[in-house]
This record gives structure tokens, sequence and C-alpha cells, in this order.
């Protein structure tokens, strides 16, 4: 089963080359999208320590090191996850940008959005909801019930947290059977982020050290289903996906 999974992991991962972010094929590395107005990196390290939580509780090997990616980027269709954080407003992308993550997700991609506001109806959930409705006008943003593949792909998971616990859910955007798209409002990465001694660098509202280890699985979780979707009901997606991502490497 563990040569199985290494094997999936492996044909999932791309080659990665963007500025000084390079790894290959058998590392993950998950960038950060880079947008207009806002805050597009509110917690600099969160990425960074949830990828070496996965790389401590599983068999993955990980590449750290922060970078972004604009929609624009050429470089955009190597990444099998990429990452959307904010706590405020921000620019209306444009038809250009939202149809290249509208092919991105549909050949293959996954993108993990995070309010980092900790607010109810924020100003960048006003913002993300906007964008979203723009890139699927015919799929509404639905809340992802609890027998998701996405709460077991790694750990048995029967709550949904952050830093703050402003929504009990995630929500989500499925094509076909797979889920493309994950929105938090709870936060996640403020959770996950450390400061530079390597302690956390934000308190947990609400629920403690276990709140903080119940935002870490769900951040495993979610990279897991991302990379090996539904594999331990139904391995058929695995070769449809490669052969997209093959084929749509747009420029």
């Amino acid at each position: 089963m563990i040569n199985l999974f290494k094997l999936i992991i492996s044909l999932l991962f791309f080659k990665i080359g963007i500025a000084t972010a390079y790894a290959d094929y058998s590392n993950l590395f998950i960038p950060q999208i880079k947008y207009e107005g806002g805050n597009s990196i509110p917690h600099p390290t969160a990425i960074d320590s949830l990828l070496g939580q996965v790389e401590r509780r599983t068999s993955i090997e990980t590449n750290r090191g922060l970078a972004q990616i604009a929609l624009s980027h050429p470089n955009l269709y190597q990444y099998p996850f990429i990452y959307m954080a904010g706590s405020k407003e921000f620019e209306v992308l444009s038809a250009n940008e939202l149809q290249r993550l509208r092919n991105y997700l549909s050949y293959g991609g996954f993108l993990l959005v995070d309010d980092s506001s900790s607010n109810t109806n924020s100003k960048f959930d006003i913002s993300v909801r906007k964008m979203i409705e723009g890139l699927f006008p015919q799929v509404p943003l639905k809340k992802i019930s609890r027998d998701h593949s996405i709460f077991r792909s790694f750990y048995l998971i029967n709550r949904v947290t952050g830093r703050k616990q402003v929504n009990s859910y995630l929500e989500g955007i499925n094509i076909k059977g797979r889920t493309v798209l994950i929105y938090s409002a709870n936060d996640l990465g403020g959770a996950w982020a450390r400061d530079k001694l390597g302690q956390w660098a934000h308190n947990i509202i609400g629920g403690g050290s276990r709140q903080r280890q119940l935002a870490i699985r769900l951040g495993v979780n979610i990279i897991m289903y991302a990379l090996t979707l539904d594999y331990k009901k139904d391995m058929v997606h695995l070769p449809i996906i490669l052969e997209r991502l093959k084929r749509h490497q747009l420029p």
C-alpha cells in the first residue's frame, strides 16, 4: 500500500521552476496566488509550516520557500495545488485571469482559499464570492458534506475549524464529481503559521492547542485529497486527471 501510495503521489507532482522555487516531480511545493489590492500574504510562514507537518506526518516529500504566482504566469499549470489567502477586499480578476484559473481547475488543478480576517462577511469574503461567481457562474459554492472524502483522506475529522471557528463547515466547488476549490472562512493559515523562532505566530481563539491540531490535520487532509482524490474509494480519476494536465498546459 505504501509503495502504491508513493507511486500515485509521484505521478501527480510536477516539475517546478518558478523564480528560485524549484522542486523535482517527487516534491510538493505550494505557491500562493498573487492578486492586486488587499494583502495576498497575510501569514508568510503558513504554507511552509503546513508542508513541514505534511512531511513529518506522511510519506510526502516537500519543497519549502514562500513564492507567489500570478494567474497569468506561464508556469501556473505546473502546480497541482495553489493557495489563496487574504483579509481585505481585492481587485476583481480580469477576464483572462478568470479564464486561466477556470482552465487550471477544470484540467486537474486544486485551489484552497482561506479568509484570514476571522470575521463573518468580511471584505475578503465578499471579494472571494464575487470571484467564484465569475469563475463558475453555473456552479454555485456549496457547503461540503461531512461524508466527503476530505474528512477521511488521512485523518478522520468531524470538526471544521481554524485559528477561529467562524463557520462550522467548508464550502467548495465541484466539477464532474471532483472538488476543485475549497473555501475556508476560519483562518487556517493563522493556525499553521510560526514566527522566526519557530513558535506559533498567533493565538487560537476559542479552542486552544486542540483546535490548532485539528486545523493542522484538516490542512493535511485537504492536501491529501487534492493529490489523491478519492483514492480509497475510486482510482479511475487518476489517469483522467494526468491526461488532462498533459494536454492542457496552456501558455
